[in-house]
């Protein structure tokens, strides 16, 4: 029931263990988001701090890559082209969660007002975790590489951009095939693979299948982070029904990151007579997000609060940039989709 009301002191009652209740504030590690977290530094360095106010635009610049062919002779009037350069223009998302509370619903109520507080507290961070892991796993999956030269171990499907590995030949070298393919795009050094949970499951048995056992599979682990993000499944079976024997994205470390951003008013505490700008650091994701409040005259008794009330409004925000590595070739990226089939 909402606002509290199994809780009103009508009967005799007590307060769960926090043990007994933790249960139902349970929440997954945001595993995914977190990686793109890690490299916010590498990608963007006071990236947020450009932007000013949420209707400035942000514009991220690198040098681009020119192929050439190599010539066979010198001459005396060789001419070249000039090099150019690209630009990477963030995609900014607000995402915000609210609550409400009365200044009377703890007056006739088991827990304090600055428990429901802390419980509503609570109940932002994880809506915040889990709403932005969903938004970092679907950055992966939209935003898979079109572009896969490797034509050996399998074969790309250049409708469903997924390289496909038969898994009754070459599943237990799955992990192996996936840096190959990954070398022959020229992508070296450690990778990060997100797994669905069909994959994880299978690369967690393989990894247990060392030098003691009849066929030692160790050996194509090493130099590869694997994440579990479970909600690719879902996202696989979607593109291709096919698709469920285990998907992954193979991305190269250091080539994904995020931006993160609140209004300059929150960051400064700024409070007029009637709304209040401050900002809380989210500790499950590392990242601060905005607060803004303000209280209205309520009549609170539908609330489990009593007539002469007053409501406080509470908002949580933040704006979000999911961003990978930019590539001038159209539709490459550097996040490679690898299915089992």
């Amino acid at each position: 029931m909402a606002n509290y009301a199994s809780s009103l002191l009508v009967t005799g009652q007590a307060k769960l263990l926090s043990s007994f209740a933790n249960a139902e504030l349970r929440y997954r590690t945001p595993a995914t988001f977190q990686a793109f977290m890690k490299n916010s530094a590498i990608m963007f360095p006071d990236g947020g701090a450009l932007r000013t106010r949420e209707d400035r635009a942000t514009e991220a610049y690198y040098k681009k890559r020119t192929s050439r062919a190599l010539g066979s002779a010198r001459a005396h009037n060789h001419t070249g082209v000039h090099g150019d350069s690209g630009v990477l223009t963030p995609s900014w998302v607000t995402k915000t969660d609210k609550f409400s509370m009365a200044l009377k619903q703890a007056d006739k109520n088991i827990f304090a007002q600055v428990e429901m507080f802390q419980n509503e507290l609570q109940n932002v961070v994880t809506n915040f975790s889990e709403g932005l892991e969903t938004l970092a796993v679907n950055h992966l999956f939209a935003n898979r590489s079109g572009v896969n030269v490797a034509t050996v171990e399998g074969a790309f499907d250049a409708t469903n951009d997924v390289f496909e590995v038969t898994e009754s030949t070459n599943g237990t070298r799955f992990v192996q095939i996936i840096k190959s393919i990954m070398d022959i795009n020229k992508y070296t050094g450690t990778l990060d693979v997100f797994c669905d949970t069909v994959s994880f499951n299978k690369i967690v048995y393989q990894l247990a299948q060392g030098s003691a056992n009849s066929a030692n599979l160790t050996f194509q682990f090493g130099g590869v982070n694997f994440i579990h993000s479970p909600e690719l499944f879902a996202l696989a079976v979607g593109l291709d029904a096919t698709y469920t024997k285990g998907f992954v994205i193979a991305v190269p470390s250091g080539t994904i990151g995020v931006m993160d951003w609140i209004p300059v008013q929150n960051r400064q505490g700024i409070v007029t007579q009637v709304n209040s700008y401050s900002s809380m650091q989210n500790p499950i994701l590392g990242l601060t997000q905005a607060v803004h409040t303000y209280e209205t005259r309520l009549d609170g008794t539908s609330v489990g609060g009593y007539t002469q009330d007053v409501a406080t409004e509470f908002e949580f925000s933040v704006d979000i940039a999911l961003a990978n590595a930019p590539l001038s070739v159209a539709t490459e990226t550097t996040l490679q989709a690898f299915a089992l089939i």
